[in-house]
């Protein structure tokens, strides 16, 4: 399926070395250059999907074919999905900026489960958690309304319909699940990791990473 939504990929076939999944370091600054170079939030989303999809091709094209043991693959994947979830962030924080000046939190991206582990499949969710700081001054109110519009932006441009494969970003690993808010700050998920949590949420935090 891959091959067919963009047959000129099958030129990987024609060279060893396109058969060799590209490193961590190489594909997040592919990622970030092409976004830098879009003008919009939806250019940026195709361009991050686009090479997502060519690195999915790579990937299964080499393990296909025998070339890439399991542990490989894994760690392919999650690289994979690791500096796609990275490039949206950058292209959603931009869009904010764009729209409404400088965010007034810092955001970052806990990879959990699979993800966390590098022990990502072909269909897997990328499980993760939302956190932010207010920058100092800041309203904290009006740092988590933005923060929440960034991680919500950040989500539907890896899931919109397209050509290219859909990233479904899970975030339901966060403290409370889905009644719990999308996003929460730094201090919050102190509170609630030191008051309220489930063995089995301080279990899952042994896979988490930022």
């Amino acid at each position: 399926k891959l091959l067919m939504r963009a047959p000129e990929a099958v030129a990987m076939l024609g060279d060893d070395d396109e058969l060799v999944p590209r490193d961590l370091g190489r594909l997040d600054l592919e990622m970030r250059q092409a976004v830098e170079r879009s003008t919009s939030v939806k250019g940026a989303a195709r361009v991050i999907r686009r090479l997502r999809r060519r690195e999915l091709t790579r990937i299964s094209a080499a393990d296909t074919l025998g070339r890439l043991d399991i542990l490989a693959v894994g760690e392919a994947l999650s690289d994979v999905s690791e500096v796609t979830l990275t490039a949206a962030l950058e292209a959603s924080i931009a869009a904010f900026e764009h729209d409404h000046g400088d965010l007034p939190t810092q955001f970052a991206i806990v990879l959990m489960g699979r993800l966390g582990g590098h022990e990502v499949g072909y269909s897997s969710d990328a499980d993760v958690m939302f956190v932010h700081r207010p920058v100092e001054g800041a309203d904290d109110v009006e740092a988590a309304k933005a923060a929440t519009e960034v991680a919500t932006s950040l989500r539907a441009m890896l899931a919109a319909p397209s050509a290219d494969p859909p990233l479904e970003v899970d975030a339901d690993l966060r403290p409370d699940g889905k009644n719990g808010p999308l996003v929460r700050s730094l201090d919050a998920y102190r509170t609630y990791y030191a008051q309220w949590s489930a063995v089995w949420e301080a279990q899952a935090l042994l896979r988490a990473r930022p």
